[in-house]
């Protein structure tokens, strides 16, 4: 391959490197296109040019591409290997200052090329907050909630063969004034650890062996009661699916999983009610066999909005279990961003006490706060 068949285009929201697969030192590449490549930045309908060379100007810029050993070769890279037509950069954005952080994702995508592996971690810390004075006309009580959201995957990519691994924890808090024997309230909990093997047989379809587990580590109490709603392993669940894998387009996975095996177990039975989620009375563990559909999508308008889907449906022939969540994350800067979550879910083996038939669960959350990624 030549790299005639190169080519980099860079956008304000995201990045493609196509064919990727070239004998061009790649370093060597990049400088050479900094160096000789000029950038078409499109504001107001109107063209403006800039070289590369001009928006290296920046301190940051030039401390970054200092780091970067390998590039100061170019000169004896591209003396060996003459490249017959230069790859170009085309830049589609409306501020010129979205270049520096698009030129880190590409020197960002560069890095990751070198290594199969590939890792990533989130942190975010939202809070609320709500004060009210005992003589407030309009009534009313003080409040304060807190989310904690620890997020990590690493995965290992190549072109048959993909492992993903993500483990992600959430933790909400909140006081609760019309709850006399509790000051706070658990109001999020979630451990999820999940992981995926898949197996190319063909084009954009993988064979898929996918494993996950789903618990609890805080308790949550009904209100004004010592009951417990769940508590630390109560409930655990864990699934394991063997099908295939689908993905026609980027950020985009259906797995259909025609072999799925389920388990249910409640470690604390004498304050947690089995039967709150979907096990039979005095039965600590349900195992189930069936099968199972999962569609998880990434979609990114713009920069600063990720909306992430994940849908989950399964079936051991007598029940059926439905699942949606809809997390959606607004950046507002570096260090502050705002999540909307959408949580609806159907479970036809879980009938509340007093209900003659299942219901939908619906749980819904706006919060605001500190967010910061990790490459």
């Amino acid at each position: 391959m030549t790299a005639q068949n190169d080519s980099i285009r860079l956008y304000a929201d995201t990045f493609r490197l196509q064919d990727q697969k070239t004998t061009v030192d790649i370093d060597g590449l990049l400088l050479d296109m900094i160096a000789e490549q000029s950038v078409q930045i499109h504001a107001n309908d109107t063209v403006d040019t800039l070289t590369l060379a001009e928006l290296m100007t920046l301190d940051s810029i030039q401390r970054e591409v200092a780091e970067i050993d390998s590039l100061r070769l170019v000169n004896t890279s591209l003396a060996v290997q003459r490249i017959e037509k230069m790859p170009t950069i085309v830049i589609e954005k409306s501020w010129v200052k979205d270049a520096e952080e698009d030129r880190n994702d590409v020197l960002r995508a560069i890095r990751d090329m070198k290594t199969p592996w590939r890792k990533e971690a989130t942190l975010m810390v939202q809070v609320t907050q709500n004060y009210v004075t005992p003589n407030w006309y309009q009534g009313g009580s003080s409040s304060f909630a807190g989310l904690l959201i620890a997020k990590g995957q690493i995965g290992y990519y190549t072109e048959r063969f993909t492992w993903e691994n993500t483990g992600e924890w959430r933790a909400g808090a909140s006081t609760v004034s019309a709850d006399s024997l509790h000051k706070i309230n658990t109001t999020d909990d979630l451990l999820r650890l999940y992981s995926k093997a898949n197996l190319r047989i063909a084009p954009k379809i993988f064979t898929s062996v996918s494993a996950e587990i789903e618990t609890r580590l805080l308790p949550t109490y009904k209100s004004n009661s010592m009951e417990l709603k769940s508590g630390p392993f109560s409930p655990f669940r864990f699934n394991a699916a063997l099908g295939l894998d689908f993905k026609p387009v980027a950020n985009l996975s259906i797995s259909v999983s025609p072999l799925s095996y389920k388990v249910i177990h409640i470690m604390d039975t004498a304050r947690v009610k089995g039967t709150e989620y979907g096990l039979e009375i005095g039965q600590r563990t349900q195992h189930n066999v069936g099968s199972s559909v999962r569609i998880e999508y990434l979609w990114k308008p713009v920069r600063e909005v990720a909306l992430e889907t994940k849908f989950y449906a399964y079936t051991n022939y007598r029940h059926v279990e439905l699942d949606l969540e809809v997390n959606c994350d607004f950046i507002i800067n570096k260090w502050l961003s705002a999540r909307l979550t959408l949580h609806p879910r159907y479970d036809t083996s879980v009938i509340m006490e007093g209900d003659t038939h299942a219901k939908i669960q619906f749980r819904e959350l706006l919060s605001l706060g500190f967010a910061h990624k990790f490459h």
